[in-house]
Order: C-alpha cells, then structure tokens, then sequence
C-alpha cells in the first residue's frame, strides 16, 4: 500500500523527507520547524505518538513500521520492514527532495549515500547514538567482528558523503571526528547542536495543581523520579538499592517510570524488598508527560561507563525544563555531568554509589533553599541554552549551504 502511494505521489514529493524510525517529540519538532521554513516536508516514522500527533500542513507524517523492543528478532524483523520501505520510499523521490536521516536502523545512512552516488539525491545526517560502538561497549557485538566492520565501513563511508553530519554533544562530536573524514562534507566538520525540550509544554507545576501528583500521593513529599527506558546500559540497580535504604523516611518517594530489559528487576525489588515508596509505572502518554515530568523535585540520569562520548539522554533537557534538580549517576567527564557543573543544577554520583546517593536526596530534603536553587537553575538553563530554538541553528546550518 506505501509503495503504491509513493507511485500515485510522485509529483507531489515532499522538499524535504525526514528518516527515523523512532521519531520522538524532539525530532517530530525539529521536523516542523525545518519544514516552516522550506515547505513541504514528510516525515517517514513509527513512533506511536508522532503518527498521532496533530499534523502541520507544512509537514506530512507518514506511518511506518514501530521499533519493535521486545527480542533481537523483532528488533531485526522491524528494521528490515523500515529499511525496505525507505529504500522504495527514496525510489520515487524527486532528485531534488533533499534526505534528513538519523542512521537508525542500520545502514539507513548506506541507502542514502546509494542514492547519492546514483543521482546526487543529497542528504544530511543527524548522529543521537554513536553506533555499532554503543553495542560494542555493552551488548552483543565485537570490536573485531565482521558486522562491526562492515558497520564502521558504511557508516565511514556514508557520513563522508552527506552534506553535513550533526550530533548534540561536544565529547560524540570528536569520537565523530575520528570515525570518518568530515572535511569531505560540505560543511567540513560534525556540527554540535545540544538537545532541547519544548520549555513552553514542559514547565515547572506546583503539586497542588499536578493531576498526576495528587493522583499518585506526591503532594508534600520529596519525589526522586527515574523516567526512561530500564535498559541494560542504565543503572537502575544504584535506584533500588537507595530506594530500599531509605525506605522507612516517609517524606521521600521514589518514582520508577518507563519499560525496557530491567522492568522485571524493578518489579522484583519492589515486592521482594516491600518498596512502599517506590511506584512503577509503564511509560506515560505523551500528554501526560507535561504532568509527569513535573512531579519530580529530583530527577535521575543515568549513563553507564563507556557511553561518555556515545551518547547524551535527551531526558536530561527535559526535567531541566520541569524545573527537577538532578543526580547523575555517571562519571566526570561524561556530556551530563559537564551540562550539571556548567549549570550548578545537582550532584554528579559515580554509578554504583548508593552511599553518595543517599547522603545527595538526604542534603536536598534537610536543604530546601538549595533544592530550590538547583531546580531553579535547571528551569533557566533550559529556558536559555536547551529550548525549540536550538532548532534554529539547524535551519542555519543547512540554509548556509543548501539552496532549497
């Protein structure tokens, strides 16, 4: 049926189509706002929420197939169905319909350098997770490998070929720089733009008037909140462990909410070790999260060791935006720890360090003034470095180069 409508629409092809698979609130944004100014614009995606999101008439969202999470064999299955469908997607494109991609799945980035090489169908690429290195560090690949190398080849060979290549963090940008020559692109080096959240959907709200933190008894209690994927890579144990020495402080609650390889350990721990401050709860809708988000007086960040360089949460720009104090269980020089510093917005925890954990909530609860202080900080440095405008550097970006 897609493939049929590519055919039907060939005159009507969009100026810009946008890959990714997984397209979330900050690139559905992104999208929109580079479509505003060069209309027409498609987005190629399965993200649940976006395809159901109120659609602009500048920028089309076309349904593709979801990421699917649950084993390495839907995961492939569901690639593959996204890879093939771009591949057809990107045949019936005019050759002057310019390619927005984020190279996940893989060797989606390979299927644009084809169509590059073929009929100069131009392209940009924008880098959320270094990979294969991300599944080097923590899941099944190795470094020595065949599908590692063929993997580092294509990526090599695809981002030399791209008109820009963008990533939102400093340490990803030179590992980047490592990876392939970036002077073959016609912007002649990886552009940086930090992430961002929508400061006018995220806000600070008072409990009192939070639907969802009167719903789950948060009014008057100090809420550490972990929102995210429980992945293997995230350091969900430290929570736990923190969760259950302080469980006996009434003022204090935890909030465990997402979905991933660790549910089962989080759910494990609450009932085992009788965790009545700690609530879990899936991932909430996308209208929700305004609320959600908000409910946290501290929120955590995890990054486990090896990810420093690989990849930045985006979740981090968005509790800022909730005005949430943070702890990050990560190392010194990670992305997030320098954003925290820069900021002076909470405290930087080496993963496993339940003692420095307990002692950081403990300060915060016994130091309102600083609790007030750190959220504060955080609201401002998302109002003024980490807001929708960063989106304005990308329209910057490609206009200095692309006449489109």
């Amino acid at each position: 049926m897609l493939i049929m409508s590519c055919i039907k629409n060939i005159s009507k092809c969009p100026r810009i189509l946008f890959l990714n698979q997984m397209a979330g609130p900050l690139f559905r944004e992104l999208a929109e706002d580079i479509s505003g100014k060069w209309p027409s614009g498609e987005l190629f995606t399965g993200h649940p929420d976006t395809i159901k999101a109120e659609q602009k008439e500048f920028l089309k969202i076309t349904t593709a197939p979801t990421y699917e999470r649950g084993n390495y064999i839907l995961r492939l299955w569901s690639w593959f169905r996204y890879l093939f469908l771009a591949f057809f997607r990107y045949l019936f494109l005019n050759k002057n319909t310019f390619v927005f991609l984020v190279p996940f799945p893989p060797f989606l980035d390979f299927i644009a350098c084809f169509f590059k090489r073929l009929r100069g169908q131009r392209y940009a690429v924008l880098v959320y997770d270094i990979y294969p290195d991300a599944l080097i560090n923590f899941g099944p690949l190795k470094e020595s490998g065949l599908i590692a190398k063929i993997w580092r080849g294509t990526n090599r060979v695809s981002w030399q070929n791209a008109e820009v290549v963008f990533t939102i963090g400093y340490k990803m940008a030179e590992n980047l720089e490592r990876m392939f020559d970036s002077s073959k692109t016609s912007a002649g080096k990886v552009i940086t733009i930090p992430n961002w959240a929508n400061t006018d959907w995220i806000r600070p709200l008072a409990k009192k008037e939070n639907r969802f933190a009167q719903k789950y008894k948060q009014v008057g209690k100090l809420t550490v909140m972990y929102s995210g994927n429980l992945g293997q890579t995230h350091d969900i144990e430290t929570i736990l462990e923190t969760a259950k020495e302080l469980k006996e402080n009434g003022s204090i609650k935890f909030m465990i909410i997402g979905d991933g390889a660790k549910k089962g350990l989080v759910e494990q721990a609450k009932y085992k070790e009788n965790l009545h401050n700690l609530t879990v709860l899936d991932f909430q809708p996308e209208e929700i999260l305004p609320y959600s988000l908000a409910t946290a007086d501290i929120a955590i960040i995890t990054i486990d060791n090896g990810l420093e360089g690989v990849s930045v949460p985006s979740k981090t720009y968005y509790s800022m935006a909730s005005g949430a104090a943070l702890i990050a269980l990560c190392n010194e020089n990670s992305e997030v720890a320098q954003t925290i510093k820069k900021h002076n917005c909470g405290f930087i925890i080496t993963p496993g360090n339940t003692n420095a954990m307990i002692k950081a909530i403990l300060e915060l609860l016994g130091d309102k003034e600083k609790l007030k202080c750190y959220k504060n900080n955080s609201r401002n440095a998302a109002e003024n470095f980490y807001s929708r405008k960063n989106t304005k550097q990308y329209i910057d970006v490609i206009a200095s180069f692309l006449n489109i």
